[in-house]
């Protein structure tokens, strides 16, 4: 029985815990009798697991708190960023995280329900249950985690204590590579944010009518459940199934992303839907001559212009990735959301399950290179590097440069052996893998016997699609009859017109809150400047100028900056600028206000130019 106090507030805050713990302590587990309380000098209990110490035998409390100050050789400077603690022990090192750092977000993690059990039937937790920002995770369940990391921008820090290390070496493993992957992603994240983001930005501008125009993905949801469906991905693999694309489209619905229409075309036929969601001018070169005017383009509002200009029969949005497109199209009409891993395949596989399609097949998804091979034959790659060959620059080189350009090493294949991979094909992979956690083991099957080994996708083969019943009329009168009732719905006189109107409003809205907020940043920059031209004549030494009210206005105008509801809109654009290290705190801090407040404002008189014109 745990203690009253810990119990009222699981039951109010941690209900879905809270029930688990009952089971627990209800089950009568071995793992029980391999736990030791232990009075120590100081009057704290604490606990041997196995014979393992998982706290001070003379003092926990205080070793809890020398490990932590230890552990955060570099402390948290931003509240939200969240701390990952693998092991929960008797709550000593819990506590000490979370009254140290009060507001940052604290994860959890305690594979072993009965240490935890153990620990709310000795020692009153109640305290730090009900502390904000508190999430447990258990049962070895990391999937969750790699759902909850996507919602943090801010870097995680993670704390193992030295007796998990050794009693838990898996979990400890499979943490680490996730804040690997989280790190290695935001840094991707970053680089291509500074590198395209005006790109994505102007593009959601030009298309942003679209919203009125084009309706959404969210009414297909289980649409097409249990219907067999083929998504096909641009991978060398791909060549092997093309020559049975026309009877797999007679057995199969047909999900093409955009870098693999082209080949589909090839065989005779036209896919059901093309997904394309990346924003660059190269992508949409994917399209150039792929006449498919049966299909139905799946896209959103941040893409090259030019792909909602192909002829396609049906287009639908899926939602915006990006803060701006999300910002107008929540208050306009929302489009229905869909994954996002880097890879245009990791979208097309996440709308095959948004339809309620089972099985769901992937062709051409190696995320390697087998045979040395980049795409399949005749993709655009390819072809351009045959047009732009010469004796300097041969179609030979460019491959090789493709296949040594980002960290290459060798991985397990899905049919055995090893296959050519390289570090940004692995994040792609890492998301398939976790995106596969959450479903049904045998839901998602591979066409890529030479691919990547990817845990959660099981290997299939064209001959047993080929004994799927031809189910193609069948398919047609479905898609004909959903598009026939959303053209009648979505493109009714009425609706059109509320769309219309939600626009402008949202428009206007947003135009006055970016300027209002530009004004702020305007107010925050004058300001740092008469206080740097204050400290350079010395009259802050000399205290000539109120400076706790100068502090105190700038405390003001952060605040309306971090309450303002388009700040994620704001601040998109921004690039951190490098500053100057300085002995002095107050210069630091204001050199560091000076270079956010420009950062802000140049990113707000971009997307002001681009709305206004």
């Amino acid at each position: 029985m745990m203690l009253e106090f810990n119990r009222r507030v699981l039951e109010k805050v941690f209900p879905d815990l809270y029930a688990r713990l009952l089971q627990e302590s209800a089950a009568d587990t071995a793992g029980s009798f391999d736990l030791q309380l232990v009075s120590t000098p100081s009057g704290d209990p604490s606990i041997k697991y196995r014979g393992i110490w998982l706290h001070s035998s003379r003092n926990p409390r205080q070793e809890s708190l020398r490990f932590i100050q230890s552990a955060f050789q570099i402390p948290p400077v931003d509240n939200q960023e969240p701390i990952l603690l693998l092991g929960f022990g008797l709550g000593y090192v819990a506590e000490c995280i979370r009254e140290l750092f009060q507001e940052n977000p604290l994860v959890i993690i305690e594979p072993n329900l009965t240490i935890l059990l153990k620990a709310l039937e000795t020692r009153d937790l109640s305290r730090l249950l009900n502390a904000p920002n508190l999430i447990f995770i258990i049962d070895r369940d990391f999937n969750v985690l790699h759902g909850l990391l996507s919602h943090f921008s801010c870097r995680p820090h993670l704390v193992i204590p030295r007796p998990y290390r050794g009693l838990e070496p898996d979990a400890a493993r499979e943490l680490l590579n996730i804040v690997s992957i989280w790190e290695t992603k935001s840094q991707v994240n970053r680089a291509t944010v500074q590198k395209f983001g005006k790109r994505w930005v102007k593009n959601t501008i030009l298309n942003q009518k679209c919203l009125v125009t084009t309706p959404g993905i969210r009414s297909l949801a289980g649409a097409f459940a249990s219907i067999p469906t083929l998504v096909v991905a641009a991978g060398p693999s791909l060549d092997e199934v093309l020559p049975f694309m026309p009877s797999l489209y007679e057995r199969c619905l047909i999900i093409s992303v955009d870098t693999a229409l082209r080949a589909i075309l090839r065989t005779g036929i036209e896919p059901d839907f093309v997904v394309v969601v990346d924003p660059q001018y190269w992508n949409a070169r994917h399209l150039d001559f792929c006449n498919s005017p049966t299909s139905c383009l799946v896209t959103e509002i941040a893409v090259y212009p030019t792909v909602l200009r192909h002829q396609f029969q049906h287009k639908l949005l899926c939602s915006s990735l990006y803060p701006l497109g999300s910002y107008l199209e929540k208050g306009i009409d929302p489009k229905g959301r869909l994954g996002a891993g880097g890879s245009v395949a990791t979208t097309a596989l996440d709308f095959a399950l948004h339809l309620g399609s089972a099985p769901v097949y992937i062709a051409g998804l190696d995320l390697a290179y087998p045979d040395y091979k980049t795409h399949f034959s005749g993709a655009l790659f390819e072809e351009r590097a045959f047009h732009t060959s010469n004796r300097f620059l041969p179609a030979e080189t460019q491959s090789f440069r493709s296949l040594m350009g980002a960290y290459p090493f060798t991985a397990p294949s899905a049919s055995g052996g090893t296959v050519l991979t390289d570090k940004r094909l692995s994040l792609y992979t890492a998301w398939f893998e976790a995106r596969l956690r959450q479903l049904p083991p045998g839901l998602c099957k591979s066409l890529a016997p030479k691919g990547i080994a990817i845990s959660g996708l099981d290997l299939s083969s064209i001959e047993k699609l080929l004994q799927l019943p031809v189910i193609r009329s069948e398919l047609q009168t479905k898609l004909i009859s959903f598009f026939n009732n959303l053209e009648d719905s979505f493109f009714s006189p009425e609706n059109q017109e509320r769309l219309r109107n939600d626009w402008e409003r949202e428009r206007v809205a947003l135009t006055g809150s970016l300027t209002d907020l530009y004004s702020t940043t305007q107010q925050g920059l004058q300001l740092i400047t008469n206080l740097q031209e204050a400290m350079q004549r010395g009259f802050i030494n000399l205290m000539k100028i109120p400076l706790e009210e100068k502090l105190a206005e700038l405390d003001r105008i952060n605040e309306r900056i971090a309450q303002s509801p388009i700040k994620d809109v704001a601040g998109f654009l921004f690039t951190e600028k490098p500053g100057t290290d300085s002995a002095d705190a107050l210069a630091s801090y204001i050199n560091y206000l000076n270079n956010f407040y420009t950062g802000l404002k140049e990113s707000i008189e971009y997307q002001l130019l681009l709305l206004r014109t």
